[in-house]
Formats: structure tokens, C-alpha cells, sequence
């Protein structure tokens, strides 16, 4: 997971401010890679957040980030980790 948190920007984008909780957001996004806004933890693990753009293609995901302005986001992955792969966070 990767936490971003962004300067002031003169670009705005449509504000969602539909709050999803992470089951609702990983049955929606499927095996792809999801930008969140606002997320909130409890003890580690997602429990809700705004669901802003999500892509199978972290690339695109990452492209969305210049977007927005100021405030909390994160980019996670909802799809099935193969754990006999290396993954740098």
C-alpha cells in the first residue's frame, strides 16, 4: 500500500463523497488497483474510503494522482497476491 498525500494544485477534479466500505470497494474494483481518498484503518486494516479511479493498470491508477489536490489518499491492490512473487512497497 502506498500512502500519498499531495500539494496544492491549481487542477480540480469532481469530488466523490461517497464513503465505501473495503468489501463494497474489492467487490467493485475486482483484481485491479484502486485510488482512494480519505482512507481510514483500524488496526491495520482498510475499513472504508472513497473510491476516486480504479484500473487494472497501476500505471493509469498512478496517472490520476496529479489530479487532485491537497489531502489524504492511498493506492491499493485488491487482487490476489501470488505469494511466491516478490512485491517492493
Amino acid at each position: 500500500m502506498t500512502v500519498v498525500k499531495k500539494q496544492n494544485r491549481t487542477i480540480h477534479a469532481e469530488k466523490k463523497d461517497t464513503v465505501m466500505t473495503s468489501l463494497k470497494i474489492r467487490k467493485k474494483v475486482g483484481e485491479a488497483w484502486a485510488f482512494l481518498e480519505n482512507p481510514v484503518y483500524e488496526k491495520g486494516v482498510l475499513k472504508s474510503a472513497n473510491l476516486l479511479y480504479y484500473n487494472a493498470d497501476k500505471n493509469k491508477v498512478l496517472q490520476q494522482i496529479s489530479k487532485y489536490k491537497k489531502g489524504h489518499y492511498a493506492i491499493r491492490f485488491f487482487g490476489t497476491i501470488d505469494t511466491k512473487q516478490v512485491y517492493i512497497i
